[in-house]
């Protein structure tokens, strides 16, 4: 019975950790290939969740992203810079500025608008997991339109009745490693966007940089 049950804790780990997964959700314009911009500007991410850390710990992973993906973007300090010239200085307030005017400030082709949408670590002594969700909005900067979104959450949990799998699981929550799994959102999320125009190049290391 045992054995059993340690098979199945198995399976379920891999299975959430694994390509065995929904697809993940996305939405993107038909005429893309067409109107692929070359630079894209990482906002401030925004917060559904309590962790105040959560927003920062996504946004220089996501800038990297966005420049593996083939993409040109400006520094994020100097994106936060314009922005506080305009009275911008959290994500909340995005919204004061229309795209349009926002790409204006920052002079790139797109932006894009992320939010975490989940952050957290459960722990009940047989079980403990970690979840971390953000869905994500590519903005033209011309236009206002969208021309793309994702949304991902992933989610490890662990479970364990014995003393040894107990204190496994009371230190995989003690320790909150989030890293790995904002990784995995990103990108899982960004493999349903296109390219940019530089992908194919030879990576000879960036103007930008965060």
């Amino acid at each position: 019975m045992k054995y059993t049950r340690c098979i199945f804790c198995f399976l379920v780990t891999v299975f959430l950790l694994s390509g065995c997964l929904p697809k993940t959700p996305h939405t993107l314009v038909s005429d893309y290939q067409s109107r692929t911009p070359v630079s894209i500007a990482v906002l401030p991410v925004q917060n559904e969740t309590v962790d105040m850390d959560a927003p920062k710990a996504f946004r220089p992973k996501l800038f990297n992203a966005i420049l593996d993906k083939g993409y040109v973007s400006p520094p994020i300090t100097s994106i936060d810079h314009i922005l506080a010239q305009k009275d911008i200085k959290e994500a909340g307030q995005l919204g004061a500025l229309t795209p349009q005017e926002i790409g204006t400030c920052l002079n790139v082709d797109a932006l894009l608008y992320s939010t975490v949408t989940a952050w957290n670590t459960k722990y009940l002594v047989v079980y403990s997991s970690i979840t971390v969700g953000a869905r994500f909005q590519l903005i033209d900067a011309k236009t206002g339109e969208q021309l793309w979104e994702s949304k991902r959450e992933v989610s490890e949990k662990r479970f364990g009745a014995n003393e040894d799998q107990m204190e496994r699981n009371l230190a995989f929550a003690v320790l909150k490693r989030y890293e790995p799994y904002i990784h995995k959102v990103i990108n899982s999320a960004l493999s349903t966007l296109p390219n940019g125009l530089k992908y194919a190049e030879q990576k000879k290391g960036s103007c930008f940089g965060p």
